[in-house]
């Protein structure tokens, strides 16, 4: 094992806020540019299918909304593996290390197989849930395209977690941003046929998508088998032997953590659904929105990812006090980085709306103006919206997972959606009612998560006096 390894994993926690802070920012600095790169995979390819039209674009933006909700319910399980492997690195464990990573690559299989079902019957589920029998075609051509790329994901996931971990992310970051100009090289080659590659529309968006996903996956594994830095963990050998008890152990917190995305992504896949139901210009305006939003988003999950290794890190050290401090400091960095956002928002919603419609193309106009409109309410939740997922990943650090879920399903669906529709249909607030009730269920969420993790970080900190 290299010194630099061995340093780290003996190292106390921070004892001070700006300490802490420093620490969180190696970690979650290059992850948050690392998940920005990431999201815009799928950005690109909104972007680019744009381009062939709205009903296209409200097309593969239904689909993304609903395919990629599985893949982060699983991402959410797997991520498990960085708080097990952040206590085991606490404690200078490092086959503690290598076999959560080991275990959580055969749970990320298991968890494949749901996400493969759904994306192969995509048709007739979107026919069943209502929505504009025009999108069908397309959407069900990009699915069954971009459902390959699942697994690999889900295997870079769980490898990203080690390295959030041993807090050595950069070469997470430089894979992510790599994969951006492939996608987009390989989006203008297979969707619009380029280079001898006949036009394939919206399903060449998904092939491209799905191709990035695997090379992904082969770079980072690469990187963990071979660099001197982490060769040392040995995390490939061993591979074919499972563990019942390690696997239990990560299905055990991972599946609330997953339940918890669930509802958390099933909220706001909802809430496209319904929007496809008012409209097909209305799901566009929504796509506009979410996608945008969405990217800024990744810092915040960057964050909580981060916070979740740091927390768990602290109670691996047996030091309560340094994990409830990384959570209250991963908690004001994302409130500051929000506040941004949201000026952001209010400043450019026009040019955002842009970015992914023609202006000038016919029918584009009345999208573009309930996407403005859309942009505008997301800015006032910004705030909770980055609070309520950062606390999640601190209570995920204290090993808390199931109440969180209860509290997602609480404020989600019950404050967030009951609102939606009851504005939207029953007060007639169309689109934006839909939105002002997703505002209400974040805040709602967001309040309860973050004095959850004030109390139960409190009682650690008692029970250890």
């Amino acid at each position: 094992m290299t010194q630099a390894v061995v340093t780290a994993a003996s190292a106390v926690a921070p004892q001070t806020v700006g300490g802490e802070f420093a620490a969180l920012a190696r970690v979650a600095g290059p992850l948050a540019a690392a998940y920005i790169a990431e999201m815009a995979i799928s950005l690109t390819d909104t972007i680019i299918v744009g381009r062939l039209g709205s009903i296209e674009l409200a097309a593969v933006g239904i689909t993304a909304n609903l395919f990629f909700s599985l893949l982060f319910v699983a991402m959410s399980v797997v991520s498990v593996v960085s708080v097990l492997a952040a206590d085991a690195h606490a404690r200078n464990d490092h086959e503690g290390v290598a076999h959560a990573v080991r275990q959580g690559l055969w749970v990320a299989v298991a968890l494949t197989l749901p996400g493969l079902l759904i994306g192969w019957y995509i048709r007739p589920i979107l026919q069943f849930l209502g929505q504009d029998p025009l999108i069908l075609p397309f959407a069900e051509e990009y699915v069954r395209a971009v459902m390959w790329g699942f697994l690999p994901y889900l295997w870079f996931s769980v490898l990203r977690s080690l390295m959030t971990a041993l807090g050595t992310t950069v070469s997470v970051f430089l894979i992510s941003v790599g994969s951006i100009l492939l996608n987009l090289a390989l989006n203008y080659v297979f969707v619009f046929g380029h280079l001898g590659v006949p036009a394939m529309g919206v399903a060449g968006a998904g092939w491209a998508s799905t191709i990035v996903c695997w090379i992904m996956f082969v770079a980072l594994g690469i990187e963990v088998a071979g660099s001197k830095r982490l060769s040392a963990y040995r995390v490939f050998h061993g591979l074919s032997r499972i563990d019942p008890k390690t696997v239990g152990q990560i299905l055990r917190l991972g599946l609330p953590a997953g339940g918890m995305a669930a509802a958390e992504s099933g909220f706001f896949t909802a809430c496209a659904l319904l929007m496809g139901v008012i409209s097909a210009a209305a799901l566009a305006a929504n796509q506009i929105a979410i996608m945008f939003l969405s990217t800024m988003f990744m810092v915040p999950a960057a964050i909580s990812h981060a916070a979740s290794a740091r927390v768990s890190f602290g109670l691996g050290l047996g030091d309560p006090r340094a994990a409830r401090r990384a959570g209250i400091v991963a908690m004001w960095t994302v409130v500051s980085y929000m506040l941004f956002s949201a000026i952001v928002v209010l400043t450019i919603p026009e040019t955002i709306a842009n970015l992914f419609l023609d202006p000038a193309m016919s029918g584009n106009d009345e999208v573009i103006a309930l996407a403005v409109q859309l942009l505008f309410v997301a800015a006032i939740y910004q705030v909770v919206d980055g609070l309520q997922i950062v606390s999640t990943g601190a209570l995920r650090g204290l090993r808390d997972t199931v109440m969180p879920l209860v509290i997602g399903l609480c404020g989600y669906w019950i404050a967030g959606l009951g609102t939606g529709i009851a504005l939207a249909f029953w007060f007639g607030w169309g689109p934006l009612g839909i939105w002002w009730g997703m505002a209400l269920g974040l805040l709602v969420t967001a309040t309860l998560l973050t004095l959850r993790f004030h109390g139960v970080s409190r009682r650690l900190i008692a029970a250890g006096a």
